[in-house]
């Protein structure tokens, strides 16, 4: 379990950060959702022990992440905003670097050069990798020593689809496992991905926790969300979502279509879809502003 209680932080001109209170156990995600700027990476330096608080506190564990740091720090696996691998050195010896750290045996990094599928590229200097593949490294450095807490910071940004696809899969993966599981991120079509999972989202604004909501009860929220369909007939697809009497139109190579309430709709129409012979290649909420969202929020009896 990760607690955290009360927590404020800042970088020497006041807080940027104040009073956050949350907990995420064992096989659950927590997922911090948040504008840039909102305090999502700063917590997380905060919970991996890399930024002193200035009050509050946060137990790993049961483990004072403050009062006792290298216990606490054994426990947590670190994903940072943009990879931070060394470049210089080969994915090897950026593996071999955290097992001496960590007291990890030489075997594990062959394991965990298998696992996530390195062993070709062992010896080559990560400046050389693919961001995907640097990723891939970066996840792999951080669940090295087999951490109870995995923290990722934007762990989306910048990738592929195949390696977005892999990265969440792992993600997956992890909570199977029983790991605590916390990621940050500033798109909201990332919700909708984990909606088969125990997740709790918090959103962050302006450095304070503004809401904290099952995944579920949060999407339910969302009104008159446009859903972005790729599917392999745009024509037919059209046809039939306004058939079903949808506000559907076409954008480019996509169907856009509007929903009142995207947990119920979304399985409907993907049904309508598919029993009139329509294949359907991807479905996503189109990116929606979180200033949006927060009016939303902020216009329910809460």
């Amino acid at each position: 379990m990760l607690e955290v209680e009360n927590l404020s932080a800042g970088y020497g001109r006041g807080d940027v950060i104040r009073d956050l209170t949350f907990t995420a156990t064992k096989g659950e995600l927590y997922l911090l959702l948040g504008a840039n700027g909102a305090g999502k990476t700063t917590t997380f330096r905060v919970i991996t022990g890399i930024l002193p608080p200035s009050r509050g506190r946060v137990i790993v564990e049961g483990i004072d992440l403050w009062r006792e740091p290298e216990k606490a720090k054994m426990k947590i696996g670190y994903l940072p905003e943009g990879e931070r691998v060394y470049p210089n050195l080969s994915v090897y010896r950026n593996l071999l670097l955290f097992a001496r750290l960590y007291g990890v045996a030489e075997e594990r990094i062959k394991e965990v050069l298998s696992e996530f599928n390195l062993k070709e590229y062992k010896d080559r200097k990560a400046e050389e990798l693919s961001r995907g593949l640097r990723k891939r490294l970066a996840l792999a450095r951080a669940l090295l020593h087999e951490p109870e807490v995995l923290v990722l910071d934007e762990p989306f940004s910048n990738l592929d689809v195949p390696s977005v696809i892999s990265l969440r899969d792992k993600i997956l993966e992890s909570l199977d496992e029983g790991r605590v599981v916390l990621f940050s991120t500033h798109i909201l079509s990332e919700l909708q991905h984990f909606e088969g999972v125990r997740c709790r989202v918090g959103i962050i604004r302006d450095g304070k926790l503004v809401l904290e909501e099952k995944l579920e009860n949060l999407m339910s929220l969302l009104s008159s969300v446009e859903v972005v369909l790729v599917v392999n007939n745009l024509q037919r697809a059209l046809q039939v979502l306004k058939e079903s009497g949808y506000d559907a139109r076409v954008e480019g190579r996509n169907i856009v279509v509007s929903v009142s309430n995207y947990t119920s709709e979304v399985p409907e129409i993907t049904r309508a879809l598919a029993e009139n012979g329509v294949g359907i290649l991807q479905v996503k909420p189109k990116k929606v502003p979180l200033e949006k969202l927060f009016m939303d929020l902020s216009k329910q009896d809460r």
